[in-house]
C-alpha cells in the first residue's frame, strides 16, 4: 500500500478521534504505557506532516503542564488547573506577538490553528520557541532530526 492522508487513516483503522494516535490508538494520557501497539496499522505508514503537527502539540502541551509538575494521574486540583490555563495562555500571547503564529486556538466549527505551516515554523525558529514555552532547545533541536530522518526516508 502507498502512503495515505490522514483521514484515510483514521478511517481505515477505525479510531474515532483525532486526538488518538491511528497506529496505536493512545491518547496523550496513554503515552506513559506505550508497551501497547497495534502492528497491522503500521502499513499505513507515518505521515511526517502529522508526526510534525503532533509532536509541536506535545510540545505545547507538555509546556502548559510545567509550572505544576504533577506526575501522578491524580486529578489536578482547581489551582492547578488555573496555573495551566494562565500558562497556556501566556504561550500562545507570546507566540503571537514575538512570532506572529496563532498556536494551539480553537477554530469556529472544526479543530485549531496547529496546522503544517505553523509547526513547520515552529521547528525552524526552535530558539524562539524553546524561549517561550520553557523546553529544551537540545530536545526540541532532536526531535526536527527525528523528523527530517523520517522525510528523508533513511
Amino acid at each position: 500500500m502507498t502512503m495515505v492522508g490522514g483521514k484515510v487513516c483514521y478511517a481505515a483503522t477505525g479510531t474515532k478521534s483525532t486526538s488518538q494516535c491511528y497506529i496505536c490508538g493512545a491518547t496523550s494520557k496513554d503515552f506513559y504505557h506505550l508497551d501497547f501497539k497495534n502492528e497491522i496499522n503500521y502499513e499505513f505508514g507515518l505521515l511526517v506532516l502529522h508526526a510534525r503537527i503532533r509532536l509541536f502539540e506535545s510540545i505545547l502541551h507538555l509546556a502548559y503542564k510545567l509550572p505544576v509538575k504533577k506526575k501522578n494521574r491524580k486529578r489536578k486540583t482547581e489551582t492547578q488547573k488555573n496555573i495551566d490555563k494562565e500558562r497556556e495562555l501566556e504561550i500562545q500571547k507570546r507566540f503571537q506577538n514575538e512570532t506572529g503564529l496563532l498556536v494551539d486556538i480553537s477554530k469556529a466549527n472544526f479543530g485549531n490553528t496547529n496546522d503544517g505551516k505553523t509547526s513547520r515554523r515552529f521547528f525552524e525558529h526552535l530558539k524562539v520557541a524553546s524561549k517561550i514555552t520553557g523546553i529544551s532547545d537540545d530536545l526540541i533541536y532532536k526531535l526536527k532530526v527525528k523528523l527530517e530522518i523520517i522525510r528523508a526516508d533513511i
